[in-house]
């Protein structure tokens, strides 16, 4: 589909067989004085458009649609070294020796003299890392040092000859996990090797349930990373931070205030302010605007003082983080861009940035009209908010540039996880689950507009729920109508009276936690995943804390009365964990909802007893508007056809009635009709329309509502059980699928995460 509107020279080039690494004007061109303050910098030629005996072929989007992808490939990058960083200088292709690579990513060591990079050799190939020496006395030699039947990515050098990485490694009994907003893409986790030792010490890090990409160095020594954080509605890119074992993963920015959906492509440049590109979710090729990230407790002065400031002084503060997006011309969104977009900034020894820039609205509609941007490398001075062009060839896009230049290594931080038994549990729990920083209101049940930290002193147990995706469920994409991923509990921990409880939970696995109240409801369902690699301790001090106070236990209590009794044992076989499918569920000894909702409800609340609203969808390629008849509130299980997510599926009529007021938040529909109240709120019975109408009693004889028991004035008996199964589908998410009704069978073949084990 060649056009003579594409990019006419590129394709010349290519046809001409002219060198992609070329340093004639032609190929690039810059300020022979443009002065970067260091000797040379190593970048990545990546090829978007190939001229072949079958056209033309541009790939933009491929693997870059969303934000954090990472399966783009395409023959004919290659690693450059460019000394001096300008146009005359001398450029050498690393990668010679491997015509058809690509390349994904790309660090310089702390002595300047070696480079880790990502490469795929050809198409039959995946993603491994590699070193390059960077001295001509030296020969520019490669090394390999990793392999196996998965994807390793973005690496960095980390203090003590490690280096640190993303991996579509396969290592839990869950295997490898598959995103579920996204529909089943692979998605990558943290690891860590040694540069002596590569695979023979490969050490992997805990789970998340969604994308871990694009780690950076910090000053401390610690890495940290950008994480795709999807539970439930929660659906962007934040910051967090490890250790280089992969314990102590907390958030650093990203969770309060930010000015665009994702942060990626971070580096750090003094301790805890941060320099990286604020972008949406998709559709921007990894592209955006930079945006100056600082993260230090604004209320400590020797955390403003980058002189005063060591490392090791508590200087975080993930609450109050201020963001000055420094190239405002460039949008956030994926609207056409006025300023071209930027990629992944590195920082000089001076404080000016190099930085890959695109002229042009630099998103997939490039590709449509034959377009691409052209990437190339750029200086840019925040000073004065310019771009001084370094390095442009046209024939590729020009990525990742990093200068190579000698700087301090943090320092080394031991191994706080050592060599255990990869069996071993993960200790999560709270000091007192009542301190909080958060301003959030609680409504619902015996509580209306009352502050977070009131509402949390009728905290009875804390329930730990685990979270799993499309891998774990056969042609599943969407496990409902709603947002929410697939769910289990894992067990219901008792807070204590000083406000302490504590429990054992498998490692690896991503979980989030609801403290909940006598009536067996979410008082708060938290907003991250957290995870811990074996023999871990993750405890903190209350429910989302302040990060610059300092946790107190209650009554001066020390330890915690949960301490004293010891943590709860949660740790149980996949097939073992309580889950909630809506309809059929095979293990017979547990209730599921459409059991209780036929047996007790569907009496009175049918077909022939609701009445309905219409949904239309107008399908934007044929033009044909297609009504979907909604029923109220017929808790049957008759079947219904309902559109949800670009999707037209089969449900039964009973779950479609309670979400699907709350799936239509998705939008490209339009409804005829009154449209009824919430009776599912996806996350929170407590908000849910349902639970009101039916209520719940305590133990103590106490109900959440004032309102009579229902369907108990209508005479039908609901059992404790029954109402607590109905509460768990609110506040768990309102699945329709899980891991018992769709066929999941657990990855078992020996031990997938001991160190150094290979596949």
């Amino acid at each position: 589909m060649a056009s003579p509107r594409l990019g006419l020279f590129a394709i010349f080039a290519l046809a001409a067989g002219l060198s992609p690494l070329g340093t004639s004007g032609c190929t690039s061109t810059s300020d022979s004085k443009s002065d970067t303050g260091v000797g040379a910098i190593v970048f990545m030629k990546r090829v978007h458009t190939v001229v072949d005996g079958q056209g033309v072929r541009i790939n933009v989007s491929g693997g870059n649609g969303q934000v954090i992808d990472y399966e783009r490939y395409e023959p004919g990058g290659s690693l450059a070294l460019l000394t001096p960083p300008r146009a005359d200088g001398k450029l050498v292709n690393l990668t010679a020796a491997f015509p058809q690579a690509d390349l994904n990513g790309v660090d310089v060591s702390f002595d300047a003299r070696q480079a880790v990079f990502s490469m795929k050799k050809d198409k039959n190939d995946r993603y491994h890392l590699y070193t390059a020496q960077l001295s001509e006395g030296e020969n520019y030699e490669v090394h390999q040092l990793t392999a196996g039947d998965y994807d390793d990515i973005n690496p960095i050098y980390l203090p003590g000859r490690r280096i640190a990485f993303v991996t579509n490694q396969m290592y839990t009994e869950m295997g490898t996990r598959s995103d579920e907003y996204e529909h089943a893409r692979v998605v990558t986790q943290l690891a860590t090797i040694s540069v002596d030792g590569g695979d023979a010490d490969r050490r992997l890090f805990s789970q998340n349930l969604s994308h871990t990409v694009s780690p950076f160095l910090r000053h401390d020594g610690k890495l940290g990373y950008s994480r795709w954080e999807h539970l439930g509605a929660v659906n962007d890119v934040k910051l967090f931070t490890a250790n280089p074992d992969g314990t102590n993963m907390i958030a650093i920015a990203g969770e309060h205030g930010k000015p665009a959906n994702s942060l990626i492509n971070v580096r750090e440049y003094q301790p805890n302010v941060m320099i990286g590109v604020a972008t949406t979710r998709n559709r921007t090729i990894h592209a955006g605007s930079l945006v100056k990230i600082d993260a230090r407790n604004q209320a400590d002065p020797v955390c403003l003082d980058a002189k005063a400031n060591q490392a090791g002084h508590a200087c975080l503060d993930e609450e109050h983080v201020t963001y000055t997006v420094l190239t405002p011309d460039v949008p956030t969104m994926s609207t056409p861009s006025p300023a071209g977009r930027y990629r992944e900034p590195a920082v000089l020894p001076d404080g000016r940035f190099l930085v890959s820039w695109a002229d042009g609205p630099v998103n997939d509609l490039s590709e449509q009209s034959e377009t691409p941007p052209d990437f190339g490398i750029y200086l840019y001075d925040a000073a004065s908010g310019r771009n001084q062009l370094l390095y442009n060839d046209r024939a590729t896009w020009d990525l990742g540039a990093v200068p190579v230049v000698a700087r301090a290594e943090p320092p080394v931080i031991g191994d706080l996880a050592g060599r255990q038994d990869t069996s071993l549990p993960v200790r999560i729990g709270s000091i007192d689950v009542t301190q909080t920083s958060l301003e959030d209101k609680v409504t619902g049940g015996q509580f209306k507009d009352t502050p977070l930290r009131a509402a949390l002193k009728d905290a009875v147990a804390v329930r730990i729920i685990e979270g799993f995706s499309s891998e774990a469920a056969k042609g599943v994409t969407m496990f409902g109508l709603t947002m929410h991923e697939g769910a289990a509990v894992l067990g219901e921990a008792p807070v204590y009276q000083d406000g302490s409880w504590l429990a054992n939970v498998p490692p690896y696995i991503p979980v989030h936690v609801q403290p909940i109240d006598k009536f067996g409801m979410s008082i708060r369902s938290q907003g991250l995943w957290i995870q811990g690699v074996p023999g871990e301790d993750r405890r903190c001090v209350g429910c989302h804390e302040s990060r610059t106070g300092q946790g107190v236990p209650r009554y001066g209590q020390n330890p915690t009365i949960a301490e004293q009794r010891q943590a709860l044992n949660f740790v149980q076989a996949v097939g073992d964990r309580y889950e909630l499918p809506w309809d059929k569920n095979e293990t017979a000894s547990k209730p599921y909802v459409q059991q209780i909702l036929s047996a007790k409800c569907a009496s009175c609340h049918n077909a022939s007893t609701t009445t309905y609203y219409e949904v239309s969808r107008t399908d934007p390629g044929t033009g044909q508007t297609t009504p979907y008849k909604i029923p109220v509130l017929d808790l049957s299980d008759t079947k219904i056809t309902a559109y949800y997510d670009q999707q037209v599926k089969e449900w039964n009529a009973s779950y479609v009635s309670i979400f699907y007021p709350s799936a239509m938040e998705m939008g490209r529909v339009t409804v005829k009709g009154q449209v009824p109240k919430m009776w599912g709120v996806p996350g929170s019975a407590r908000e849910s329309q349902l639970i009101a109408k039916i209520n719940v009693k305590a133990k103590d004889g106490s109900t959440a509502w004032p309102t009579p028991l229902h369907p108990e004035d209508k005479g039908t008996t609901l059992t404790d059980e029954e109402r607590r199964v109905l509460i768990l589908s609110m506040d768990l998410g309102g699945q329709y699928f899980a891991r018992q009704n769709t066929g999941f069978v657990p990855f078992t073949s020996g031990n997938p995460v001991a160190p150094g084990t290979k596949y």
